[in-house]
């Protein structure tokens, strides 16, 4: 059964893919607004849903009417009321891909968008209605590209929220960074690895101007897939 709140945004980025399949700088441009468009409509489908809908209480009218013509705003309120739904999403991502949109609209022909910068965005952008909906959005073609950087970005967002979710308290004092890394090197060397390796491949493919190579993006997914097993394994003790 189709999702009622699926039709806006599967169109938007399915033109999005469309014009991604083209390849000239203007296609490139139009996919980048047709993705943030989707975005902004999946964002603010969800906050405007009722309480029975969404199970649980989400913005007054209030707060949603203040804050919908603001982008920020609107990522303010999602974080807020949605913040259990946002594994493996960025909201800071998806503000700098916004301003990338803006840069467009003001400077248009100036503006470039790189291949890799759709790729993320979109994958992100699929995610977070995953997310959100609790269902797939189906998008009759998509590049098989895209679908390996939305499985690394998933399988990857699933073995932070197991980490979080898991990890002793932190002690009073103590810098969130060490403390991660103490809790992953107890728990194994490898752990240890996977998290360094996928951390910072996950911040290069979503900002590097380059296109990520098939290759990486398949051995990417598999070792976060790697990690989230051994993440699922761990039973910590109050304290490392």
């Amino acid at each position: 059964m189709a999702n009622p709140w699926e039709d806006g945004p599967r169109e938007l980025l399915q033109h999005a893919v469309d014009h991604m399949s083209l390849g000239e700088d203007f296609d490139r441009r139009i996919a980048m607004i047709s993705i943030d468009n989707a975005v902004e409509i999946i964002m603010k489908t969800y906050l405007s849903l009722p309480k029975r809908v969404l199970g649980a209480p989400g913005p007054t009218r209030k707060e949603f009417e203040d804050a919908k013509n603001s982008f920020p705003s609107v990522l303010d309120l999602l974080e807020k009321y949605a913040g259990s739904k946002l594994t493996g999403v960025s909201l800071e991502e998806i503000e700098w891909y916004h301003r990338i949109r803006n840069e467009i609209y003001h400077a248009g022909h100036g503006v470039t968008v790189e291949r890799a910068k759709l790729y993320t965005y979109l994958a992100l952008a699929i995610l977070l209605f995953e997310n959100l909906f609790g269902t797939k959005i189906r998008l009759p073609v998509l590049d098989p590209k895209q679908q390996r950087l939305g499985k690394f970005l998933g399988t990857w967002g699933l073995a932070e929220a197991l980490f979080r979710a898991k990890r002793p308290e932190k002690p009073p004092g103590e810098y969130a960074y060490y403390w991660n890394r103490e809790c992953l090197q107890r728990l194994s060397l490898r752990a240890l690895e996977l998290w360094d390796k996928l951390g910072t491949y996950r911040m290069n493919v979503v900002h590097n101007h380059e296109t990520a190579k098939d290759s990486e993006l398949e051995e990417a997914a598999q070792e976060a897939q790697e990690l989230v097993e051994i993440l699922e394994d761990w039973t910590p003790k109050s304290a490392p």
